[in-house]
C-alpha cells in the first residue's frame, strides 16, 4: 500500500486526478458536514503538486472565480438549487478550488486544443451535476433536457477557457519550442 501511494505521488497528473475524485466525493456526499475532509484532500492535492500550482496561482484563482460565478448564474436563473444554501454553498466553492487545481495539472494536454476541450466539456461536464443530484446535493429546477443544454454549454465554454490558460505539458512545450 505504501508503494502504491509513493507511485501515485511520483505521477503528479495521476495524483491530482485521483485526489480530486475523493475531493468530489467528500464535497458532494458530505457537503457541509465534511468540509474539513474536503479541505484536507485539497491541501493534499496541492501538496502533491506544489510547484505546478504555485506557478499558476493567478490562473487557479481565475478558474475558481469563473466557476463560482457560473454556478451563481445557474442558481440565480433557476436552473439548479443546492442543498443547504440559497446561493452556492461553501462545499461547492471548495469543489471549485479542487477542480481548478486538478485542471491545471491534469488538463495540460488540452493547451490550445479548443475543439477537443469543448467536446470533452460538453459531454462529461454535465455528468457530475446529474450524479450530484442523484446523491441529494442539488435539485434541478428545469427539465432534464434543458439542464443538459445549459450544463453542456457551460462546460464546453469552461473547458475552452481552461485550454486557453493551462500551461502546456513539458513534452508539449519541448515540441512547440523545437518547431519554432
Amino acid at each position: 500500500m505504501i508503494e502504491l501511494i509513493k507511485n501515485l505521488l511520483r505521477n503528479h497528473r495521476l495524483a491530482a486526478f485521483v485526489i480530486f475524485d475523493f475531493v468530489w466525493l467528500a464535497a458532494v456526499l458530505g457537503r457541509s458536514d465534511w468540509l474539513w475532509v474536503t479541505a484536507l484532500l485539497i491541501l493534499g492535492m496541492f501538496a502533491a503538486t506544489p510547484k505546478l500550482l504555485w506557478r499558476q496561482r493567478q490562473t487557479l484563482f481565475f478558474f475558481v472565480v469563473l466557476g463560482c460565478l457560473a454556478e451563481f448564474a445557474t442558481v440565480y436563473f433557476g436552473v439548479i438549487r443546492y442543498e443547504g444554501s440559497a446561493l452556492i454553498p461553501l462545499w461547492l466553492i471548495l469543489l471549485w478550488v479542487g477542480f481548478s487545481g486538478m485542471a491545471l495539472v491534469v488538463f495540460d494536454y488540452l493547451h490550445r486544443r479548443y475543439l477537443i476541450a469543448a467536446i470533452l466539456g460538453a459531454i462529461f461536464g454535465p455528468v457530475t451535476y446529474f450524479a450530484g443530484e442523484r446523491l441529494g446535493a442539488a435539485e434541478l429546477l428545469v427539465p432534464f433536457f434543458s439542464a443538459i443544454v445549459v450544463y453542456s454549454a457551460f462546460w464546453a465554454v469552461m473547458m475552452v477557457v481552461i485550454a486557453r490558460f493551462v500551461l502546456p505539458s513539458t513534452r508539449n512545450r519541448a515540441v512547440n519550442e523545437h518547431s519554432r
